[in-house]
């Protein structure tokens, strides 16, 4: 869709799948028009794929040991959602992506961190290994979703449900996002359907799940920008924003971090995207609901209300910019 290029299937696309993708290309044409527009997708053959009644319609869920896939983990195999839990089963590991796939080693960490979470929940692990992130042409916080996406139906022969944990919630949408609970169904296709689970709940309050049980607060990874895969470094914003979270539900030390959150280290927070900033209004927001105070969120109030400050002048050079070139072309 950057590119302009027609994409040509050696194989057969089902026709739900078809009809999605034209619905897909279409909303994120609307959303970067500059960047993307639609591309004609021509298959092989066009199928339509009935799934037998007798099939066994189980689930299998992205995991990489955060705070989305965590929850998700914890909330269809303790049934949390009642009768609409899914059957899941399996969790899908994809090494390529947090983790270099030049460091099989490091990957090796990882899943010894998160292994003790996947074994007390009864859940089989799967592996996937790939290179879409290293492709060039791509920006991966557009990208990263459909990457997901693709890496779930290498298993749809097996699975009836592919879950997505969800990014932002309702109440707080970020569009463009490379995943949401608009485009992510429409790379659904007959024989797997895609889910994005736990929209509506804030990181928050998934956090406030996880921190029920003590295995996955203890083996949460959310860290990406360490140099050691088995641990959190404690100071990214990933990290900080994490502990953040805990701290919103009354947990100022959590076991998955080696040190307690430093409070000066919030206003060094680096927010290169706005759905970073609204995670941290969440937090916020939830804390203010459950009527907790304290230095650490005056903090992270100012720390807010510097970068909408910021935001605001940077729209406002921005827009007076583009007019100024409007202007003249237009000379």
């Amino acid at each position: 869709m950057a590119d302009g290029s027609r994409v040509r299937v050696h194989g057969a696309l089902t026709r739900t799948a078809l009809y999605n993708f034209e619905e897909f290309q279409r909303a994120w044409a609307c959303w970067c028009p500059t960047r993307y527009s639609p591309v004609e997708i021509k298959p092989d053959q066009i199928v339509d794929i009935l799934p037998p009644r007798w099939q066994d319609p189980r689930a299998i869920s992205l995991f990489s040991g955060g705070v989305d896939g965590t929850f998700t983990a914890l909330r269809h195999r303790h049934g949390l959602a009642g009768d609409a839990s899914y059957p899941l089963s399996d969790v899908l590991l994809v090494h390529g992506f947090d983790v270099p796939l030049a460091r099989p080693d490091a990957f090796e960490r990882l899943l010894r961190r998160i292994r003790p979470t996947l074994d007390e929940l009864g859940l089989r692990v799967r592996l996937l290994r790939t290179d879409l992130k290293e492709l060039s042409g791509q920006y991966w916080e557009y990208s990263f979703g459909a990457q997901l996406a693709a890496c779930l139906h290498n298993f749809s022969h097996e699975f009836r449900y592919g879950l997505m944990g969800s990014s932002e919630p309702y109440d707080h949408m970020v569009f463009p996002w490379g995943s949401n609970p608009v485009t992510d169904p429409l790379m659904s296709g007959d024989a797997m359907r895609l889910v994005v689970d736990g929209t509506p709940f804030s990181r928050t309050e998934k956090v406030e799940v996880v921190n029920r049980y003590a295995t996955p607060t203890r083996t949460l990874k959310v860290c990406w920008e360490g140099p050691d895969p088995e641990r959190n470094c404690g100071h990214c914003e990933k990290c900080l924003r994490t502990k953040l979270n805990f701290m919103a539900v009354g947990n100022e030390r959590p076991a998955c971090f080696d040190e307690p959150l430093d409070i000066d280290a919030i206003s060094g927070m680096q927010l290169r995207f706005p759905a970073q900033a609204t995670e941290l209004e969440t937090i916020v927001e939830y804390a203010q609901r459950q009527g907790r105070h304290g230095p650490w969120l005056e903090a992270l109030q100012r720390k807010l209300t510097a970068y909408r400050s910021e935001h605001t002048r940077a729209s406002m050079l921005g827009r007076a910019k583009r007019k100024l070139r409007s202007l003249l072309r237009a000379s």
